[in-house]
């Protein structure tokens, strides 16, 4: 990634004034609102309309609505609703492509069945090729898109002061620059970065002032990099900051209708699973099923969590596991990989002790461990622990306190921006870690 070399130490000379030239000191990048035209119209036409002359019949809409115009409204209605959803899910960070494929694929299987389920109901006439086809047309349009974007769409960002440059995250689509080369050259920029704070100098002020003024957004350090990141820094955490790790009452309150009622709806389905589950557990070694656990969850609340039982009975150790543990059972190798040692976790889940989304439980010694050496990890309180969780899907199994710094950093991003689309990227992408078997011991 390209970094950017001070030219000159002192900050900032003609902020907010015009240059030798009569052009403003700092100038705005192109809007970027056109490329989401270009990104829904382009979907558009290459998941909807292109495949039309494959298999319609005639001139459509021209003798009324057939099969074949069911089938266009069906792929158009179903490609509205991932594109929505996609864009509003875009808003939390991933990586890489596969990153993205993680949650685009889950959504739009859901999204396409649903309209499926929803035509059978009406009792109505479709091309069941060309609607699913159509679906992983959707898909490879968006991938392909935010592929695109991610690696070739080259955002700049100048950085006040500079010495905050090298502290930056390195992203192959950014550029940090100083303010100066930024002045000097007339590159023209997305956003100002500064450490918004009362220790700004004068001059510094002076050139945010000059931003706004040019239409340049102005940005925090910490926000851009925790939106970048996914992760909120613990360095410079302050108490005025608490506030914002609040998640909506209100949010809390529908979202655990809502869960009662979809685990509640899931038990046909799960009851079978858990079931065949068991067995083979009682089956593979001697002991017991089930393997409970107090852990520590909403406001220091102990509770005990159920799982199934990996490892054999009676085997001493950490309470941690580690690579290649000896403990874990043939069996119990399997479940750890794919997570079906925590369905059991749903009684927790009816028992309000959890939620399906959430920070990870621990245990108790391990949590009176980590309040002591890591400052403000009380703060995972907040919420009801989850079975899965942000920083599960994004960092994996931790206990060392360092990985435990990072992953307390997840979950505090998780607090700050605790909502529904964020709990739907959780729940999407933990499907695939799950089928993938990754970050499991």
């Amino acid at each position: 990634m390209r970094r950017a070399i001070p030219v000159r130490a002192a900050g900032p000379s003609s902020t907010g004034e015009q240059s030798s030239r009569g052009k403003p000191a700092i100038r705005s990048a192109p809007e970027r609102f056109f490329e989401t035209w270009l990104d829904a119209l382009g979907g558009f036409m290459f998941s909807v309309l292109l495949p039309i002359p494959i298999y319609a019949t005639g001139e459509p809409f021209s003798q009324g609505i057939g099969a074949t115009e069911q089938t266009i409204l069906a792929t158009a209605v179903a490609y509205v609703i991932v594109w929505y959803c996609g864009r509003r899910l875009d808003a939390f960070p991933r990586a890489t492509l596969q990153g993205n494929v993680r949650y685009l694929t889950p959504m739009a299987a859901i999204s396409y069945a649903a309209i499926a389920v929803l035509l059978v109901l009406l009792r109505s006439d479709y091309s069941r090729v060309q609607l699913f086809g159509s679906g992983m047309l959707t898909i490879l349009w968006m991938a392909f898109v935010a592929q695109l974007r991610g690696r070739y769409l080259i955002r700049n960002y100048a950085v006040v002061p500079s010495a905050l440059i090298p502290a930056m995250p390195e992203r192959a689509a950014c550029r940090w620059l100083t303010y100066e080369d930024v002045e000097e050259m007339g590159i023209r920029v997305d956003a100002m970065v500064a450490d918004l704070g009362p220790d700004l100098t004068e001059g510094q002020v002076t050139a945010l002032a000059g931003a706004a003024i040019a239409g340049v957004p102005v940005l925090d350090r910490r926000y851009l990099v925790e939106t970048m990141t996914g992760r909120t820094p613990l360095g410079g955490l302050t108490p005025n900051e608490f506030g914002a790790l609040l998640p909506s009452r209100q949010y809390l309150v529908v979202r655990r209708g809502l869960e009662l009622l979809l685990t509640l709806l899931a038990l046909p389905v799960l009851v079978p699973i858990l079931a065949a589950v068991a067995l083979m557990v009682r089956l593979d070694s001697p002991g017991p099923i089930f393997f409970q656990q107090e852990r520590v969850g909403r406001r220091g609340r102990i509770f005990r969590m159920i799982k199934f039982r990996t490892m054999y009975h009676g085997a001493s150790g950490p309470s941690f596991t580690t690579e290649a543990d000896p403990r874990v059972t043939r069996i119990g190798h399997m479940l750890r990989r794919f997570r079906l040692d925590e369905l059991p976790q749903l009684v927790n889940v009816l028992r309000g002790d959890m939620s399906w989304v959430g920070p990870r439980p621990e245990a108790l010694t391990l949590e009176r461990q980590y309040l002591q050496d890591i400052p403000h990890f009380a703060l995972r309180g907040i919420v009801r622990p989850g079975v899965t969780g942000w920083a599960q899907i994004n960092q994996g199994y931790a206990h060392e306190a360092d990985e435990m710094r990072s992953k307390l950093e997840y979950d505090l991003y998780y607090l700050k921006h605790c909502s529904l689309w964020l709990d739907v990227m959780i729940v999407l992408r933990t499907f695939s870690v799950m089928f993938g078997g990754t970050g499991a011991r």
